[in-house]
């Protein structure tokens, strides 16, 4: 999975850096707009546009049966079995196109959550760091030295949890930027990624060994190794608002609502009936 995330991540870090200084609002519209787009034309190659249009028609023609003769009850009972029985067909003719954009649309949600789900740690907040290590290395017998890059400073020594084999420090962001911590067990070295800053960037909270599920679901980082004596790196970043005036709202139903709009105007636009 790590090949299929590089070249996504590599996409989607050049299409958002640019309007990381902006509001979230903008680089998350040119995201769904881009999105969009894509759905749009994975819609209109998998889908017979003149089987859905007849199907909508169909169904739009049995709604209007059951206005014009709603006084009849024998007429308006058949109409209903037939209303449904059109928008049977009529989801029927969608449902090609929709388990074709499915596993796009979850590779984008996945990528999107990379940069709005969480945001960077500011300059003076506080973060924990927390690495699992396999039961081979007990960490109350077991040596790990963390190196911390110039834009964190370390605030408590370690706190170590017998029962779930952790070990935890508290870490202060100093400056800027995206580097690297480095974690030491023995001979093995394992970096985490630690942002720092206001700008929008991407954020990677997890770190965890090779599995398809959870490489897909956290594409930030290469996974761990399978002989990697750590099982997990994590940091608690702080997850990000994102304001509609005083309103707060999850950036994935601002996404979904965004992607329907442009969805629905650039399939317009191209001629591709989306609904």
């Amino acid at each position: 999975m790590w090949l299929l995330n590089q070249p996504l991540n590599l996409l989607t870090d050049v299409l958002l850096t640019p309007w990381g200084r902006l509001s979230p609002w903008v680089a998350l519209s040119v995201a769904s707009l881009l999105a969009g787009g894509v759905l749009v034309l994975l819609f209109h190659f998998s889908s017979d546009q003149q089987a859905l249009l007849r199907a909508r028609n169909r169904f739009i023609a049995r709604l209007l049966e059951l206005l014009l003769f709603q006084h009849d009850i024998r007429v308006n009972l058949s109409a209903c079995v037939r209303i449904l029985w059109a928008n049977l067909g009529y989801l029927g003719s969608m449902l090609r196109p929709m388990l074709v954009a499915t596993i796009p649309l979850v590779l984008i949600f996945i990528q999107l959550a990379c940069w709005f789900e969480w945001r960077p740690l500011r300059v003076g907040e506080a973060v924990v760091l927390e690495v699992e290590l396999n039961k081979s290395h007990p960490v109350a017998q077991t040596s790990v030295e963390v190196s911390l890059p110039a834009t964190a400073k370390l605030e408590s020594p370690a706190v170590r949890t017998l029962a779930t084999n952790e070990m935890a420090w508290r870490l202060r962001g100093t400056g800027h930027g995206t580097s690297p911590i480095s974690v030491r067990v023995g001979d093995a070295t394992e970096l985490k990624q630690l942002a720092v800053g206001t700008n929008l960037s991407r954020v990677s909270p997890l770190r965890i060994p090779n599995g398809i599920w959870g490489e897909i679901l956290n594409p930030g980082e290469p996974p761990l190794k399978s002989t990697s004596p750590v099982t997990r790196m994590e940091l608690t970043y702080p997850q990000r608002q994102l304001l509609l005036g005083t309103y707060e709202i999850h950036w994935s139903i601002a996404a979904v609502i965004l992607m329907m709009i442009f969805g629905l105007l650039v399939g317009r636009l191209c001629g591709v009936k989306v609904a």
